[in-house]
């Protein structure tokens, strides 16, 4: 079932209604993650068949990056949670502020290999092509 932007229908329970999701999540269906895989089939169906040149690489850069988020971001988002829970932090600006502050001088080994291991993550969403390269002595 699609709207009338060919974009994928949402679904409700047998009433008619779009509950919020299990576990009490302030939004209704559609989630986050369904509106992106909205976004990037209208990309690949609706926007690439009508864009040519530069537009339509964009098109498919952004819809591969959509792609890749949609598989990787899940996982990612529980790691990235578990790596600031064992740091004792809450979220990246209550690290950032622990960096800041000194809080975590002595655990700079274990801050290094958290940041390292989101911005991974970050690359292997908006180009794993990056994450091929060697980042030894003389990278930039």
């Amino acid at each position: 079932m699609t709207d009338g932007a060919g974009l994928p229908g949402i679904a409700g329970d047998a009433s008619g209604q779009h509950g919020a999701p299990a576990g009490g999540a302030p939004h209704d269906m559609p989630s986050a993650l369904q509106l992106l895989d909205a976004v990037r089939e209208f990309l690949e169906t609706e926007v690439i068949a009508a864009s040519e040149g530069r537009v339509r690489f964009h098109v498919r850069v952004a819809a591969n990056v959509v792609a890749r988020e949609l598989a990787l971001g899940p996982a990612q988002a529980v790691a990235h949670a578990a790596r600031l829970a064992r740091l004792g932090v809450a979220d990246e600006a209550e690290l950032a502020a622990a960096i800041r502050s000194g809080a975590l001088d002595d655990r700079l080994d274990e801050v290094r290999a958290a940041v390292r291991a989101t911005v991974a993550d970050k690359l292997a969403v908006a180009n794993p092509r990056y994450l091929e390269h060697d980042a030894g002595p003389g990278a930039r």
